[in-house]
């Protein structure tokens, strides 16, 4: 993974697919990330009432589909007769809640790296049988920000990496206060791939239009950036890897590729793949 990154760096991650043209986690979406020329892909994984890995964000299907209730509550049957596409247009009528197996078996032929996020500790060992099941243990980044998973993770399959997630609270102070509190909780997790919301928390506090966006996947436009060129310095001089999530303005957008960030999770995936050439060829 280090040899990858080094020589397509930053990863431009689709998040939850290719989210802004096709319905947010489902195969369409991920197939849309791959025609555009993305890197990698993020995806929620959560674990379905008879046992099965499916891939969904939420803990409820009403959001992303015509059906009520708890994914863990939820039958196999159930999840594979939902429509969770027609809410994205009517191009997407049929779309289908892929199982964790269909998402990474495609995403194996296609040579992608895979984000995969869990919401819960409970499936760690699932998702490791079927990451070795797929072929995909080598290109997969588990992302996370239960701090128990990651210590499950490293402590039993210590050659997938972990991908700590940290909260907004991390992104406030100096590159120096940062730094020092995002080693210390990575250190105690015995990790050193973090994913580090992007922007500078108390700046965000008086723009509550722009969280709002943020919290919807929409561009919230220029920010102040907590995760800035010094930031990613001295992470980078102490050995960590950096996914920077989620950025979608143009501004960000260059200023972390600039920066020599190693991964961006993006909505925009046309902009961020436009702006990572353009700052290549310059």
């Amino acid at each position: 993974m280090n040899e990858y990154i080094n020589a397509n760096r930053p990863l431009i991650t689709a998040h939850r697919g290719y989210a802004e043209i096709a319905p947010e986690n489902t195969l369409a979406a991920f197939a849309a990330a791959v025609e555009m020329g993305a890197d990698a892909t993020e995806f929620d994984v959560h674990r379905s009432g008879d046992g099965t890995l499916v891939v969904i964000h939420d803990e409820t299907v009403g959001r992303t589909t015509n059906g009520t209730g708890n994914v863990a509550e939820l039958s196999d049957e159930y999840l594979k007769s939902l429509d969770a596409g027609s809410w994205k247009g009517a191009q997407f009528q049929g779309e289908k809640i892929p199982t964790l197996e269909e998402t990474l078996t495609y995403l194996k032929e296609h040579a992608m790296v895979a984000l995969l996020e869990i919401k819960t500790p409970s499936i760690v060992d699932d998702v490791v049988t079927m990451l070795y099941a797929t072929g995909m243990e080598k290109r997969t980044f588990i992302v996370t920000f239960e701090e128990s998973a990651v210590l499950e993770i490293k402590e039993k399959y210590p050659e997938i990496p972990a991908l700590l997630l940290l909260h907004p609270s991390y992104m406030t102070g100096t590159a120096e206060e940062k730094t020092t509190r995002i080693m210390e909780k990575a250190e105690e997790m015995g990790t050193k791939d973090v994913g580090l919301f992007a922007f500078d928390r108390d700046a965000l506090e008086k723009d509550p239009v722009a969280m709002d966006k943020i919290k919807n996947n929409q561009d919230p436009g220029e920010l102040a950036l907590g995760l800035d060129a010094d930031t990613i310095r001295i992470l980078h001089k102490n050995g960590y890897r950096i996914d920077a999530w989620t950025v979608d303005s143009e501004e960000n957008i260059r200023a972390l590729i600039q920066s020599n960030v190693d991964i961006l999770t993006s909505n925009y995936l046309e902009r961020a793949i436009r702006i990572k050439k353009e700052v290549l060829e310059d």
